[in-house]
């Protein structure tokens, strides 16, 4: 699996102050490879570009959280979602 965030300096990595979600890379269907997993555009924009880590890492970089919806969808991927409803359960 690849993660991705917005960048705006893609010569430097740097991601701008507004920027706190690592999404997951939609890897089947339309726009694979292009789009997270929530539909979050993972193109470049005329201001910003993807910042793409791959493999996907197991904790964001610092300043980063993971997109809440991407981590739902990728789990029901991986036939996970039963186990994560009762861990929070469990909570």
């Amino acid at each position: 699996m690849r993660a991705f965030h917005r960048g705006y300096d893609p010569d430097k990595g740097r991601r701008g102050p507004e920027i706190r979600r690592l999404h997951i890379m939609r890897e089947t269907g339309q726009f694979a490879g292009r789009q997270g997993l929530c539909g979050s555009a993972g193109w470049a924009h005329r201001t910003t570009t993807a910042v793409v880590i791959d493999p996907m890492p197991a904790e964001p970089p610092p300043g980063l959280e993971w997109c809440p919806a991407c981590v739902g969808r990728a789990a029901e991927n991986a036939g996970q979602l039963r186990w994560m409803a009762a861990a929070l359960a469990a909570l």
